[in-house]
């Protein structure tokens, strides 16, 4: 398989986003694209598979999956169903998982990640196959079954979209070495709060980290182990999104709010007297 472009934590500028709002801040500090494909994939759950049949044609399905501790996604699939005869024939396939859609949520708003590679017959230990049936307890009426068996997904590349203008490729191994985001999970009740209680706060941090001096709203759009993204506006005006980095890495959702004042208190000291 052709390997895919080297990994970068942001997609090289292309019209869309070279014609909008630019992006500001400590921008070395967005996790990766593989990064965030292990913490989208991580928790398991129904991926859809696309395998390809007698006459080369992809042929598109859904599986519940589970993971691995190396980040394999693995299934448990019936010989009877099309893809388990199509990967018998040819291993390769592509794995989509895409994150849910509230209701009134634009869903080519939200983070979704093409995996491609290969499917290679597994035998999973018990604790392997327990870590399935926590994620698909309905599975235990089939897994036993003698005409079931279980595939591994081995990661070739992938491609990471989060949204509108955010976009890239990683490899294998770059999602080997990755591990899933402790913070992003837990992060949409600190969001609604910090927008919600700490307007004033957030446009400081935005306005003395992010050196957008203009801004009078930054909207936390998203938090994750190594920073917080913005929306700074000005009135009606989207003048950026705004990156600014923890002090260091988390490791917890409750080391957030530690975090926050912290940047709140760089802030301050960064306020003109």
């Amino acid at each position: 398989m052709t390997n895919a472009p080297t990994e970068t934590r942001h997609a090289p500028a292309g019209p869309h986003e070279t014609a909008g709002p630019p992006t500001v801040g400590d921008t070395s500090s967005f996790p990766s694209f593989s990064e965030l494909t292990r913490t989208l994939i991580e928790p398991g759950g129904i991926a859809t598979l696309s395998t390809l049949t007698w006459s080369g044609h992809p042929y598109a399905s859904i599986a519940p999956y589970s993971v691995l501790a190396n980040g394999a996604p693995v299934v448990c699939i019936s010989d009877l169903a099309e893809h388990t005869q199509n990967l018998r024939r040819d291993p390769r396939a592509s794995v989509l998982v895409e994150a849910l859609a509230e209701p009134g949520v634009d869903p080519l708003s939200l983070s979704r990640v093409t995996v491609l590679g290969s499917f290679v017959p597994y035998e999973p230990s018990d604790c392997e196959i327990d870590a399935h049936l926590d994620v698909h307890p309905f599975a235990r009426h089939y897994v036993g079954f003698a005409d079931f068996s279980w595939w591994r997904f081995d990661v070739a590349n992938l491609r990471y979209v989060g949204g509108f203008g955010v976009m890239g490729w990683g490899t294998g191994e770059e999602y080997r070495a990755a591990s899933a985001d402790p913070v992003i999970p837990a992060a949409s009740p600190m969001i609604d709060h910090l927008n919600a209680d700490h307007a004033d706060s957030c446009a400081a941090i935005v306005r003395h980290l992010a050196g957008v001096a203009e801004v009078e709203r930054a909207d936390v759009t998203s938090i994750d182990r190594y920073g917080m993204t913005f929306d700074a506006r000005s009135g009606s005006d989207h003048l950026a999104t705004a990156r600014v980095a923890f002090v260091e890495p988390l490791t917890a959702p409750e080391q957030v709010r530690a975090a926050s004042i912290e940047l709140v208190r760089r802030a301050s000291s960064a306020t003109p007297a």
